[in-house]
């Protein structure tokens, strides 16, 4: 209620100041013509209640203007001028004049004082509401602080007013931040970004993304700081990554576990292999012996005997460092690799397993293939899953032939196209949509986890590459394979993915 009386009160403060003046007026015209017989004195006071009705009140002033410049014609008509009538309309015109010019001069100032209030209080209402938290300092003492920014800290923007900005930021990052949001010896300042940690009132770290640039502020150089909380995504992110590695890991165990399963799979036809030259190993040896106890052989025949000996050990060798390389877990690393040859070694392991169940395996292998960039034990393990996967869906088969074929994509197409196609079961399309489904698999109950071609197809992604299955019910089954060339791969991309 007194907000609302106190401008009521200054105005009929104003009114009888203007009356007062205004009667003033008329009395000191009527003595100077009682006792001197002027007017020329008194003409000029009407000035006074003309200027200060016009700068109180405006056009409303002119009012009083009217009033005043009247006065001279109401003596008249009394018979109390003893001037021409010249005379009194030169006056009234002046009054006019002044008064309108001091009228309109007044307006202008209260609308650009509107104007000028109405622009603070917009950007009054854009820092205080805005999103960012906002503060302005200068020679390292901050000159305002919005409310944003205190909710940000836990502090009062009143009391973050005149401390040192430095204490806002934390010890890790401050030097880095001086550099970024510090202006140059020549007194600018390019616009800055970063994301850095603030300290809280209670101590705690929050983390801010920063934008600094330069400002004037109540006329000197100040640098302007906008800072917006990304607490909740730094740690969001740093959880993404977390659990990406923790993926990482368990899809690299489950790799490891699947290898060896498969390994296990075929040890009654690794163990036949391994047999084959064992049995030779004895025979050759046994002869050997024979013919250096009975000479019965030549120095010749007994070295043709070594030899076999040795061709064996190394068959049985290469039997076993194949099943150790199986078994090996490996660190991803990703280097030029021949798609071709990956193949090759690949079927040459599976080969005991596809000879005892009667598969016929052929390698359709385009030559002078560019290198594709990947990691060769998960690619190993892709090609693998495969080739087992096909040999399991033809054991009921009465034909059984595998097919494995690598080409160039064609046209321009920078791709290495590898199609692994069989002759066993096959699937629907139903089934083809859901094949890479984890735990989802076309094999009876107990075989297989179904998790294979899911692994398989996060390798080929991890790799930049596609992966499709196609196939028909009692027709067999084709996985096509696209990898990029290694030419064709950005090095930054051509890096393990983690994701």
């Amino acid at each position: 209620m007194s907000g609302r009386a106190t401008p009521s009160r200054r105005t009929l403060l104003q009114v009888a100041a203007v009356a007062l003046l205004m009667a003033g007026y008329v009395a000191l015209g009527a003595w100077l013509h009682l006792a001197f017989g002027t007017h020329v004195v008194y003409s000029h006071a009407g000035y006074i209640p003309i200027v200060l009705a016009c700068l109180w009140w405006g056009r409303k002033g002119l009012v009083v203007a009217g009033l005043v410049a009247s006065l001279p014609l109401g003596l008249r008509l009394l018979g109390a001028a003893d001037v021409p009538l010249w005379t009194d309309l030169a006056r009234m015109f002046f009054f006019c004049v002044v008064a309108v010019a001091v009228a309109e001069l007044r307006e202008e100032v209260v609308t650009g004082e509107r104007a000028l209030r109405a622009s603070e209080e917009k950007y009054r209402l854009i820092v205080e509401k805005s999103l960012a938290g906002i503060f302005i300092y200068a020679d390292d003492t901050i000159l305002f602080a919005n409310r944003r920014i205190g909710r940000m800290l836990g502090r009062r923007p009143e009391e973050m007013t005149g401390t040192p900005v430095w204490k806002l930021f934390a010890e890790d990052d401050l030097v880095r931040v001086r550099e970024l949001l510090s202006p140059r010896d020549d007194g600018a300042l390019a616009d800055a970004h970063c994301e850095c940690r603030l300290v809280r009132a209670d101590g705690t770290r929050i983390w801010a993304d920063l934008a600094g640039s330069a400002a004037v502020f109540e006329g000197r150089p100040a640098v302007l700081v906008n800072a917006y909380d990304v607490t909740g995504r730094k740690e969001a992110e740093a959880k993404r990554r977390e659990l990406a590695e923790l993926m990482r890991r368990q899809e690299d165990q489950l790799v490891h576990s699947t290898r060896l399963a498969e390994l296990g799979e075929m040890s009654a036809a690794v163990a036949h292999d391994l047999n084959q030259p064992l049995t030779g190993i004895r025979n050759f040896a046994n002869n050997a012996i024979y013919m250096i106890e009975e000479g019965t052989g030549s120095t010749e025949e007994v070295k043709e005997n070594l030899r076999w000996i040795a061709e064996q050990v190394q068959r049985a060798a290469k039997i076993i460092h194949q099943m150790r390389d199986m078994t090996r877990k490996s660190e991803r690393q990703f280097a030029p690799l021949d798609v071709n040859q990956i193949i090759r070694e690949s079927v040459e392991f599976l080969m005991p397993q596809m000879r005892l169940t009667g598969v016929q395996v052929d390698l359709e292998l385009a030559g002078a293939l560019p290198c594709v960039m990947g990691d060769k034990t998960r690619l190993e393990q892709v090609f693998l899953n495969l080739l087992t996967n096909a040999r399991q869906a033809m054991e009921r088969s009465p034909e059984r032939r595998l097919t494995v074929e690598t080409h160039a994509g064609s046209g321009r197409d920078p791709f290495l196209v590898v199609e692994v196609s069989d002759t066993g079961a096959g699937f629907s399309a139903e089934e083809a949509a859901r094949i890479f489904d984890a735990f989802y698999s076309t094999k009876t109950q107990g075989h297989g986890t179904g998790l294979g071609l899911t692994i398989a197809q996060r390798i080929i992604k991890d790799h930049r590459g596609t992966i499709k299955a196609e196939g028909q019910p009692g027709k067999g089954a084709r996985f096509t394979m696209r990898l990029p060339f290694a030419e064709a791969a950005d090095p930054e991309e051509a890096s393990p993915s983690h994701a």
